[in-house]
């Protein structure tokens, strides 16, 4: 009986171990994050001076994926000749 008590404790630690949460630091400097983070479109956080693209060098490529959209949502348009009246 005793022994099933010691398996039953050590599980309940290992699970209070396992939820023990790491605190959330930006990508860039390492400082701990507030309330108040930012996520880039990168997929990074990043803390209030390192929230624009520009100040944490950010690889995420805006403007092939704006190019992409603009394909996709405009259809080509055939050209048709014009019949000259004669």
């Amino acid at each position: 009986m005793d022994n099933k008590d010691n398996t039953s404790v050590k599980e309940v630690e290992k699970v209070k171990e396992k939820k023990k949460k790491t605190s959330e630091r930006c990508y860039h400097c390492n400082k701990k994050l507030k309330m108040i983070h930012f996520t880039c479109r990168c997929n990074h956080k990043f803390c209030i001076v390192h929230q624009n693209p520009h100040s944490h060098n950010c690889e995420f490529n805006n403007k092939k994926i704006c190019q992409e959209a603009i394909k996709m949502n405009n259809p080509q348009t055939i050209h048709q000749k014009v019949v000259k009246i004669q």
